[in-house]
């Protein structure tokens, strides 16, 4: 699957060479691609970017209560176990983002590098893990806000809701991407000075008030959920929260055609948005960890962080807070739509999806890809919908965000690996980062990490089932490239080379959509 091309085809694929000095825009032509998008995100905005779509606050408030039940106070070490994996990947995706800087990177750093049939079943996976992802948050969203207003949300009431908010989101995304960086830069400036600086307050009450929190030795002493369950199976288990609480590190790599300067600014904002992020979860996973007051009370919370800022500062300041975190969920869940759909959008230029010519459509004044924007959202209030007829395969469907993207993972390092051997990695500009000579190592070293964690989300007793729902997911994956695919590919009218060959086809509209 990896060498699915002939060498004239594998050479039409090549990266072109380096220019020192060009622009974005005519990088982009040499890939084959004439610039559509809007070229308008800045250093802040792609930083503002990749920290919402990993959004630190999110990941603690959704990941808490998973893994302080299934571990105790100990789960705050697994994030130890996620760092080092997660800055792999960040070195590994870095290296490409600033040598292949197009929207829609799963698919596209593979598919340049090791055809397109094997660029199609990674892009593919990294397309359900954004689905998953922006659908869970969204889930997620409705929760928090029924707990801001005291409303008992039956679970109809919640997926309504959560319908409405990813509608909210799609609408921003769908009218301009101007819009949706402008309110994802003020959530994440809430997100860095307001929790942040309720997590330092509260940080103070425990070291100037005697007895006000759990003794340090508390972050050593865990126990399983129940007496069949080994312990460090349930720590493990507990590491999903941290785990998922990094995925979309390398998120900013999608919009690499709106970034001006790409080549220097998206590997650069990757770090600094991982850096921060790690700080700022594990902050926070320390901090509400020692301020647990009444651990029983949390088991039965639907929301334990706000039940532990309520333990500290009462109830109406924890109702403050949640509120403003709701908004580092709405951010992150935009960005998710942002991110997501430039990857549908990137697959459909190529020919690569079912109903590409309408998918790849970017509205010309606004120089935005709406309808792959709404295709993405209209897919995801379908799985919310679904949870109305099986609540089981609806929650089988959330859980598999984690597994879709390593599975991305995987795939990329596999054929990143063939392509460092067969010296097909484009040489790096001066001033981009690069590498060099530690790539071959290090994409060694990380191959099998990922497969470790790969084999634990399918495998762990707290993720079963979940690998047999992405099977089925991938099944279809299959039977699109066997029946329809796999001819467009032998025939040219699918792949890298399709842009440039067909430039007709993917033109923009005389009009504008939607």
């Amino acid at each position: 699957m990896v060498n699915s091309t002939t060498p004239e085809e594998e050479e039409s694929l090549t990266p072109p060479a380096r220019v020192v000095g060009e622009d974005e825009d005519a990088r982009l032509e040499e890939f084959g691609y004439k610039q559509k998008l809007d070229r308008s995100v800045g250093k802040i905005a792609s930083f503002a970017i990749g920290f919402s779509t990993i959004s630190a606050t999110t990941a603690v408030f959704t990941g808490f209560a998973g893994g302080y039940l299934n571990a105790g106070s100990p789960f705050i070490w697994t994030l130890f176990l996620a760092i080092p994996v997660f800055l792999l990947w960040t070195l590994i995706a870095a290296d490409v983002a600033a040598k292949i800087p197009l929207a829609g990177y799963a698919y596209q750093w593979t598919s340049r590098l090791n055809g397109s049939t094997f660029g199609w079943f990674t892009g593919y996976a990294a397309l359900i893990g954004w689905v998953s992802g922006m659908t869970s948050l969204g889930y997620i969203f409705a929760g928090y806000l029924g707990s801001v207003f005291g409303w008992t949300l039956t679970q109809p009431q919640q997926i309504f809701i959560a319908i409405a908010v990813v509608a909210v989101c799609v609408l921003i995304n769908a009218y301009r991407v101007r819009l949706a960086t402008f309110i994802n830069n003020i959530g994440v400036g809430l997100e860095i000075v307001v929790t942040v600086g309720v997590t330092l307050t509260i940080a103070v009450l425990l070291i100037i008030v005697p007895d006000n929190a759990q003794p340090f030795s508390s972050l050593f002493i865990g126990k399983s959920p129940d007496q069949a369950t080994p312990y460090i199976l349930a720590w493990l288990s507990a590491s999903l929260g941290p785990f998922f609480g990094l995925v979309g590190v390398e998120a900013v790599a999608d919009v690499a055609e709106e970034t001006k300067n790409a080549r220097r600014v998206i590997p650069r904002t990757m770090f600094y948005a991982f850096a921060a992020s790690c700080v700022i979860e594990f902050l926070m996973y320390l901090v509400y960890v020692l301020a647990i007051k009444d651990p029983s009370v949390l088991a039965n919370s639907p929301a334990p962080i706000e039940e532990i800022i309520q333990q500290q500062l009462g109830p109406v300041f924890a109702r403050i807070v949640v509120a403003i975190a709701l908004t580092n969920i709405l951010v992150c869940l935009l960005s998710n739509v942002l991110v997501g759909t430039r990857l549908l959008y990137s697959l459909s230029r190529d020919n690569m999806m079912p109903f590409s010519r309408a998918l790849r459509h970017v509205a010309p004044k606004r120089k935005t890809p709406s309808t792959a924007v709404i295709t993405l959202g209209v897919v995801s209030i379908l799985l919310l919908l679904s949870a109305l007829i099986s609540v089981q395969a609806f929650n089988y469907f959330l859980g598999i965000a984690t597994l879709a993207f390593f599975t991305t993972y995987v795939l990329q390092t596999i054929g990143l690996l063939v392509a460092t051997l067969r010296h097909r990695i484009p040489a790096a500009e001066p001033g981009t980062f690069d590498l060099g000579r530690a790539r071959l190592p290090l994409l060694i070293i990380s191959l099998v990490v990922f497969l470790a964690v790969e084999f634990a989300l399918i495998f762990l007793p707290a993720f079963a089932g979940n690998g047999y729902v992405f099977g089925g997911i991938v099944a279809l994956a299959a039977l699109w490239w066997l029946f329809a695919l796999r001819r467009r590919l032998k025939t040219g009218q699918a792949g890298p080379h399709f842009a440039r060959n067909h430039p007709d086809e993917v033109s923009p509209a005389t009009s504008e959509i939607g």
